[in-house]
């Protein structure tokens, strides 16, 4: 069932609900016996604590994939979230108003028309309590847990999540159709294809769900994705240079990074 409204969810059965945030980013919400996670909060324009309550009324543990301001910037409609500490400086920052604002400003937010304002990035400024994440570290939910494996690349601590009941893994930005590493904290493309594999080894054959778009990434979309990035490496770094893009079959996947950051 999908609501069309500022926030859209989509029920992907097995006790697991996305939540998309204005057409633009995803969040997960995964329930178990006892109690639920809340994967990545959005940029938090919209109150996102509300839309999950809608879903259950279940305790909810929010997990933040890394600290960028489009999955961390929700955080603010919520008590506490867990993040790794290498992403602690910037997600403290992230979730001020300004920078909720300017992501969603680069995603050409004013363009579409939704019930909340542009000026809404502006409506909820404090700090939850943040604690650190750890890798292996998991959260039992009754029923099911969810594990926490580190794999920096889009940020030094990006990590990805693995449901136990159903295997599914979720990735934030880290492996995704349109892999980032040229912002400012992004690994080094080598260091990016050691968590990209851990992570087709967490995922097995189970569903990969990424922080954008349909949320759906293909298996053979990572694969190809850690092809272009081994052809980046065997290139090596290349002074002089800002930012390369390597494009697979039918322009997705993409690996975008520092051409000076290859190795």
């Amino acid at each position: 069932m999908r609501r069309r409204t500022d926030i859209e969810t989509e029920d992907l059965g097995n006790g697991i609900t996305r939540i998309n945030e204005y057409d633009f980013v995803n969040c997960y919400l995964i329930e178990g016996e006892n109690s639920a996670a809340l994967i990545d909060a959005g940029a938090g324009m919209a109150d996102v604590g509300a839309v999950v309550k809608t879903i259950t009324d279940k305790p909810v543990t929010v997990l933040i994939t890394h600290a960028h301001a489009d999955h961390i910037g929700g955080a603010v409609w919520f008590p506490e979230v867990w993040l790794h500490p290498a992403d602690l400086r910037r997600g403290k920052a992230y979730m001020k108003p300004t920078w909720r604002a300017y992501f969603l400003w680069c995603h050409r937010y004013k363009k579409k028309t939704h019930k909340v304002p542009y000026a809404a990035a502006f409506q909820k400024d404090y700090s939850p309590v943040i604690r650190e994440l750890a890798d292996g570290q998991a959260f039992d939910l009754g029923g099911r847990t969810i594990e926490t494996v580190l794999t920096p690349g889009h940020s030094p601590g990006s990590v990805i999540f693995r449901d136990s009941l159903t295997g599914a893994t979720f990735t934030g930005d880290n492996v995704n159709l349109m892999v980032t590493l040229q912002f400012p904290g992004g690994t080094t493309v080598k260091e990016w294809i050691v968590g990209a594999e851990k992570t087709l080894e967490t995922a097995g054959e189970a569903p990969i769900w990424g922080g954008h778009g349909d949320g759906r990434i293909p298996r053979t979309a990572v694969e190809r994705a850690i092809a272009l990035a081994n052809e980046a490496v065997a290139e090596g770094n290349e002074k002089n240079s800002k930012v390369k893009t390597k494009r697979g079959e039918n322009r997705y996947p993409m690996v975008v990074y520092r051409a000076d950051k290859a190795l």
